[in-house]
């Protein structure tokens, strides 16, 4: 199972770099390298949504690229996050 959800991504003040998701609550990922921080920002969606997906079954709607807005710091990011069948090693 594979989804989509939109993010942004930015450079923080202390120099690491931080992807957060518009639709998952308080779900992001931080790392030193913007390649670490959306590895680690696709990690975290794995976790919510299995969390999610186990309490109740549901899953937030997705928000249309157009219908967000950026600050000048930030940019656009559309995560694919690919669900791990079960008996798969990661």
């Amino acid at each position: 199972m594979t989804f989509y959800y939109p993010a942004k991504m930015f450079k923080k003040a202390d120099g690491n770099y931080r992807v957060e998701y518009f639709d998952l609550d308080e779900c992001y990922g931080e790392g030193p390298t913007e390649d670490e921080a959306l590895a680690d920002a696709r990690a975290a969606a794995i976790d919510w949504i299995q969390l999610e997906l186990a309490d109740t079954n549901d899953l937030p709607g997705v928000t249309h690229k157009d219908d967000i807005v950026l600050a000048p710091h930030e940019r656009f990011v559309e995560m694919m996050i690919i669900m791990p069948r079960e008996g798969w090693d990661e």
